[in-house]
């Protein structure tokens, strides 16, 4: 566990994020780090809970790299991601983060 840790301080690499949650902002959301050898984009669904905590992440497979190093870091900072809280929203309100990998 320490190890991917230091990993995620010593990233190197370029990626992208983009997201979308209707009618919530992004108050953190973590670039992964990593240390895959390939490139590609991952589309992470996500399930968001009226305070903005992601509460479910899972690998859209239909857009998604196969690649099993970039899924897991992936899904390792989409679980790590916070959106703004709102009263309004369903308990449980879906979305999803794509993240563009950039070959290192």
């Amino acid at each position: 566990k320490q190890e991917s840790r230091a990993a995620e301080q010593h990233y190197s690499g370029p990626s992208g994020v983009s997201y979308s949650l209707e009618g919530r902002k992004a108050s953190k959301l973590p670039i992964p780090a990593y240390r895959c050898m390939g490139a590609g984009r991952v589309t992470v669904l996500i399930v968001v809970d009226p305070a903005g905590t992601v509460i479910g992440a899972k690998v859209d497979e239909a857009v998604s790299s196969t690649d099993g190093c970039l899924r897991a870091f992936a899904i390792r900072a989409a679980r790590l991601s916070k959106f703004s809280a709102s009263a309004s929203a369903p308990a449980k309100q879906a979305g999803n983060i794509v993240y563009e990998f950039i070959a290192q």
